[in-house]
């Protein structure tokens, strides 16, 4: 092997190469993918580039010797294969994210493609962030009774050959994942959720893989949540992309979450005494269902609210992870089934006050704000009859 890998840059797909000093490589990267927030105002530190951005992952990609493809190489379920049947390395720029732009780095080897996640913080939240959520993703990936956290391998900060200091990470990379969204319309016999599968044309869920998506989503937050602490995995967004699923047959999906910006306590300064405990993992349910039901159209377009059916997989899911907290803290195994009971003596009143507080929460500056305030009692009421 020579000291160097050959190594090349596409856009989101290997159809799109892009090469130094073509009209691509010079451009502004944009910095999310809201069309209003793509160029940075003229009163900010000059634009990252392309070439910027490629730069840096290649000096990521080659520091200590390729550590992080050694790294990456060992995670799969060949690890035999190791940094002398490289043949080259291809970085693909999966999209602009408001976060972070990931690329997809692709291994070509003798035995077949590997691929792992470099994701590079451009803007500033993004810069703010990165650390925390590498020590997260660290901390909570062992949680899980299964793999839906990408496990992470190493962090740098590198400078790019224009002077750009980027932030980035790399970490497993999640094959045949890809992000699902609400979308207007939809063809007869199927949701209304589509999936962006960049190898294929978009295609919708069916309305049972919908319900199974959403039902996951909440089993993984729920799975997340510390009972003892009031902590949560928090920041996250649908519109964003944070889960990704893979359909297993017409009825099933498998979801994954992709990133955690944040894991703090939702209730702050509570004293950990029973009740709180309880009324704390209540709070979190109830507004794990309205947050699940919060996307845009397409991923960027108007507030979407999704089906009344995905509430149903959402209290499900709730209660799929809460039977896995149970599990690992040794709570009674009559726990869930109590906790269920307990909801259900609180008055259809008293829920939609609680449903109303959630709602009113929501920074008056928000979209979300009239959007969520003007669904919450039909939301509540219909929470209470799923539960039943």
């Amino acid at each position: 092997m020579s000291d160097r890998l050959p190594l090349a840059f596409f856009l989101a797909t290997r159809d799109e190469p892009v090469e130094p000093g073509d009209d691509t490589w010079l451009r502004a990267l944009p910095l999310s993918r809201h069309p209003v927030l793509a160029v940075a105002p003229a009163t900010v530190e000059k634009a990252v580039t392309y070439g910027d951005y490629f730069t840096a992952i290649a000096g990521f990609l080659e520091k200590d010797q390729y550590r992080t493809v050694k790294t990456a190489l060992a995670d799969t379920p060949d690890p035999d294969v190791d940094l002398t049947q490289v043949r080259d390395l291809a970085v693909c720029l999966v999209k602009h994210g408001e976060f972070y732009h990931p690329a997809r780095v692709v291994v070509a080897t003798g035995r077949g493609e590997k691929s792992f996640v470099v994701n590079v913080a451009v803007s500033p939240t993004g810069r703010d962030r990165i650390n925390q959520e590498f020590k997260l993703l660290e901390r909570l990936g062992s949680e899980f009774e299964k793999p839906v956290l990408p496990k992470v391998y190493d962090l740098e900060e590198i400078t790019s050959l224009g002077g750009k200091k980027m932030p980035m990470f790399s970490g497993r990379w999640f094959e045949g994942f890809c992000e699902f969204h609400l979308t207007e319309g939809q063809p007869e016999g199927m949701s209304n959720v589509i999936v962006w599968d960049p190898d294929t044309p978009l295609f919708y869920l069916t309305e049972k893989q919908a319900e199974n998506a959403f039902r996951q989503v909440a089993a993984i937050l729920t799975g997340a949540y510390n009972f003892f602490t009031f902590e949560q995995i928090g920041a996250w967004h649908h519109a964003a992309g944070d889960f990704i699923l893979k359909p297993v047959d017409a009825d099933r999906v498998d979801v994954r979450l992709i990133t955690v910006r944040d894991y703090a306590p939702h209730i702050a300064d509570a004293e950990a005494d029973p009740e709180a405990l309880i009324e704390g993992l209540l709070l979190f349910f109830l507004n794990l269902t309205i947050r699940n039901r919060i996307d845009r159209l397409d991923g960027t377009r108007a507030l979407a609210w999704a089906d009344d059916y995905t509430l149903q997989g959402t209290i499900k899911g709730f209660f799929s992870g809460l039977e896995s907290v149970v599990r690992r803290l040794n709570l009674p195994p009559t726990f869930a089934n109590e906790f269920k009971n307990y909801i259900l003596a609180h008055p259809p009143a008293a829920l939609r006050d609680l449903f109303s507080a959630l709602a009113a929460r929501i920074p008056d500056s928000s979209p979300e704000h009239d959007f969520v305030k003007n669904r919450i009692d039909q939301h509540a009421d219909l929470f209470r009859s799923f539960l039943v």
